[in-house]
């Protein structure tokens, strides 16, 4: 026996002045969802007196409480969605979780398993279910609520299966150092089915001495079944690798990814971090391989400045890039009176706003800029274009459609929220209740950074899977190395080249 009695006591006071702890947060926890919960009916009632329709009103609810507490939207109108389930359907649940009995994972497990249960079912094992929960993980919860929602009605289960099935989903988002997350809802089947597509592929696809992981090739896998190409490529090495594909593998399929970065970093110039659409911040090394086959788009800091050689500075202090794997053309450039006074955006303003901005301008909100509309801050009179608010980039802002609504909703003065432009781009979100909060341009710091970080060498860390040949850098950089010739001083470039050497 080891450790002395004292130890043994002690030990157990802690254990139990955990679970203390524990309770006395998931109580809090349940406090926190009951307030979200009725401040959204607050705001809901407010604006249908006001005229909102049933279907949006009360939705601004979640980002007023993303201000508050400095939570995402999305998990505030999560919170919002399981307080009106704990307040309609789950009762005996929403005791417990006051209680503290159980916490809110274990809550989340109660919801997902009775989503679709219908009221007579629901009424028989939801007090079954959360009185299970107080002694049972989230995930045993839902294997155990799915098993008796089974016994007590299989033929209503496969009804209920086929309206889960219709959830369906996948979705990507960000993740830390440049990766992303994939999350998603599949069929039973489907999952499984993907799942051993996946691990064949990692299996026979790659020899032995493939350097990779099998989590790791099951990843791979899954963009090359993506892209088009449909297979792995063994990265061992060897000339007579078992594995190597004995048929043409179809080159991958260029998609449109929307990047970006200062033209001095996509020149090997500086190395800073660059802006991938969707996903935020990501390192000069990593938009450098994007950009190797992309079309560029240069966007001037000055959008009247022109591409000659007197009216030159440094890139960072002139110009920024935005390139696409896809490409896309844009019109001529400048914008005249003329299209100030036109509703619809030239292709050319529209891409320069959506560059600065890089996502939507309501705070906390990350859908990509390119996946907005562009709302006028002062409203477009369409019976007199020369009365309203002007298209141009000042009176232009990204907002994702809810946030839209939002803005025009307070237009019309029907949710008591309050935005206002300011100079630089700079827009301040007032809710109902008094909190204040602005937004700032995500595109615009990495298009013009203001310090530059120097360039440093990634020897040592090649590319997962090189495309093109390595002596060639790409159209994109011979491109832009041309600009680079005009916009650096001739001991700007020497400079550099010296700084390179001593590396």
């Amino acid at each position: 026996m080891t450790g002395s009695a004292d130890d043994v006591l002690f030990a157990t006071e802690v254990v139990e002045e955990l679970r203390a702890v524990h309770s006395e947060i998931a109580a809090l926890q349940a406090k926190e969802v009951e307030l979200m919960t009725l401040l959204y009916q607050v705001r809901r009632a407010e604006q249908l007196d006001l005229g909102v329709g049933e279907l949006y009103a009360g939705e601004d609810a979640a980002t007023e409480i993303g201000i508050a507490l400095k939570v995402s939207q999305r998990s505030a109108d999560g919170l919002i969605g399981l307080g009106l389930g704990l307040e309609h359907r789950y009762p005996h649940t929403r005791e417990a979780f006051a209680a503290g009995r159980i916490d809110l994972s274990q809550v989340r497990a109660i919801s997902d398993t009775l989503t679709n249960a219908p009221e007579d079912m629901l009424a028989e094992l939801e007090p079954r279910l959360a009185d299970y929960a107080e002694k049972a993980e989230p995930q045993r919860i839902r294997r155990t609520g799915r098993r008796w929602m089974l016994e007590a009605d299989p033929e209503g289960q496969a009804l209920r299966r086929k309206e889960a099935e219709a959830e369906r989903f996948v979705s990507v988002r960000a993740a830390d150092n440049g990766t992303a997350e994939l999350e998603g809802v599949l069929t039973a089947h489907g999952g499984r089915t993907l799942y051993e597509r996946l691990r064949e592929m990692a299996v026979t696809e790659c020899c032995g001495s493939d350097p990779r992981t099998m989590n790791q090739r099951r990843a791979d896998a899954l963009v090359a079944l993506a892209d088009g190409s449909g297979r792995l490529i063994c990265q061992c090495g060897k000339a007579d690798c078992p594995r190597l594909p004995t048929e043409p593998v179809p080159a991958p399929r260029k998609t449109l990814v929307q990047v970006g970065v200062s033209a001095e970093t996509l020149a090997g110039l500086q190395d800073n971090p660059a802006l991938l659409s969707g996903f935020g911040a990501i390192d000069a090394d990593l938009a450098r391989q994007l950009a190797r086959l992309a079309k560029i788009e240069l966007i001037p800091e000055n959008p009247t400045a022109g591409m000659t050689s007197e009216s030159a500075g440094k890139p960072s202090e002139s110009a920024g890039e935005i390139f696409e794997s896809a490409g896309r053309t844009s019109d001529a450039p400048g914008q005249s009176s003329t299209a100030e006074r036109i509703y619809r955006p030239s292709a050319r303003l529209t891409a320069r706003v959506r560059a600065l901005d890089g996502t939507c301008r309501a705070p906390g909100c990350q859908v990509p800029a390119a996946d907005t509309d562009l709302d006028h801050q002062d409203r477009f009179d369409h019976h007199n274009p020369d009365t309203g608010g002007p298209t141009t980039e000042s009176n232009l802002g990204a907002r994702c459609r809810r946030h839209h609504r939002l803005k025009t909703l307070a237009d019309n003065g029907a949710n008591r929220w309050q935005i206002t432009h300011h100079p630089d781009r700079v827009v301040e979100w007032r809710t109902p209740s008094g909190d204040s909060t602005t937004t700032t341009p995500e595109g615009t710091p990495f298009l013009f950074p203001s310090v530059p970080v120097p360039p440093v060498t990634a020897a040592g860390v090649p590319d997962v899977q090189p495309t093109g040949s390595l002596l060639d850098p790409g159209p994109l950089v011979n491109e832009l190395m041309d600009l680079v010739q005009a916009y650096c001083t001739p001991s700007q470039r020497r400079a550099h080249r010296r700084a390179r050497h001593n590396m």
